[in-house]
């Protein structure tokens, strides 16, 4: 009974809205002039967390956009938005916001469970977000949450079933490199020298594995070094905007070298399996290069960002979902997963991360 009356109250909200953003059509019935509305189908899921709201695709010169839809479905978020195959529907797949997405782990045995659901190349950001591995960027100002999300996520790849081979750039020399110290010292920059051979060092290996899976390539159109179960590259460059401070003042051709390998890890390391994760406060384009940016798959904005952040992150006059968003807490976007900006929660770690990494690497 309360989800019949809260499916025809969230269905006359709806219309409510409609008319009242002249979202209709005008037709005559017995020389009396009405509207039109589209029709609304609203499918809840077994447990009425989330739902799928189909709103008829209605010849009309206006943008469904104009309809106050959120203001209608009360406490409910709309997820994604797409219209139907024969384009007859606008779609929204929607969840209850008042339900915590966030994962809550007590230790290594329960990440390392939860970890198990998904394959090897895939990690997860919480309940309902796993995602597989992409080059990333990871926004968020001080206080946002951004280095423990990026901890759940190197914790996730140190027990795969797959070996992870992570490089750690922090010209900040901060809590990033001390864990990075106690994963692979070796793999582990913190003064710009050390970086740019750390990068050429990762891109030499980007080279032999291209050279490696060739012939193999050969033999499967469009595979990737997952289908051969590869081992993935990860280069985590955290505070890439004192990097870049730094690289300004180099000469020319010094920078020029640098471009070049970041530019090559993002244009040929998603079938070879090298990635580059950019971490830093803001992505402005005097701080991270347009042409990179653009080519970064997957980008996180964590914490409650200035819309100029949102702006530079996924770009002009996309719509970011309004929420306070708690520590952890953000939006991104993702190929297939999250076209437009979704909201995710990324994973609450209670115990001492230090401890948890000394016996999985040395």
């Amino acid at each position: 009974m309360k989800h019949a009356i809260y499916h025809y109250l969230t269905v006359l909200k709806l219309r409510k809205s409609f008319l009242d953003a002249n979202y209709f059509n005008k037709r005559f019935y017995f020389n009396t002039e009405i509207a039109h509305l589209p029709i609304i189908k609203l499918q809840f899921s077994t447990n009425f967390s989330k739902a799928i709201l189909f709103i008829e695709n209605i010849n009309i010169n206006k943008d469904i956009g104009s309809v106050r839809i959120s203001f209608a479905l009360n406490h409910f978020i709309v997820d994604r938005a797409y219209l139907s195959n024969d384009e007859n529907y606008h779609i929204f797949e929607i969840y209850d916001s008042n339900i915590d997405q966030q994962l809550k782990f007590n230790g290594l045995c329960e990440l390392k469970r939860q970890t198990s659901q998904v394959d090897d190349y895939t990690l997860i950001i919480d309940k309902s977000i796993s995602i597989p591995l992409y080059g990333t960027l990871l926004v968020g100002q001080t206080g946002s949450g951004k280095t423990y999300a990026l901890y759940s996520l190197i914790l996730q790849m140190l027990i795969k079933n797959v070996q992870y081979n992570i490089y750690f750039a922090d010209p900040k020399n901060s809590s990033l490199a001390i864990l990075g110290e106690r994963i692979s010292a070796e793999s582990t920059a913190t003064n710009i020298e050390d970086i740019i051979k750390l990068l050429q060092n990762f891109n030499e290996m980007m080279e032999v594995r291209k050279a490696e899976i060739k012939d193999k390539l050969n033999t499967k159109l469009e595979a990737t070094y997952a289908n051969f179960r590869y081992e993935p590259f990860i280069f985590i460059f955290d505070e890439f905007a004192s990097f870049q401070t730094v690289l300004q003042t180099m000469e020319k051709k010094k920078r020029d070298e640098v471009m070049k390998l970041l530019s090559q890890v993002f244009l040929q390391g998603r079938q070879l399996g090298f990635f580059l994760w950019i971490v830093m406060q803001k992505s402005d384009a005097t701080l991270l290069p347009t042409n990179l940016r653009e080519n970064m798959p997957v980008k996180f904005v964590l914490g409650n960002a200035e819309k100029q952040t949102y702006t530079t992150a996924f770009g002009t006059g996309v719509d970011v979902p309004e929420k306070n968003f708690a520590l952890g807490q953000g939006v991104f976007t993702c190929p297939i997963t999250a076209n437009t900006p979704k909201i995710c929660h990324f994973s609450y770690l209670d115990f001492d991360i230090l401890e948890a990494v000394t016996p999985l690497r040395s």
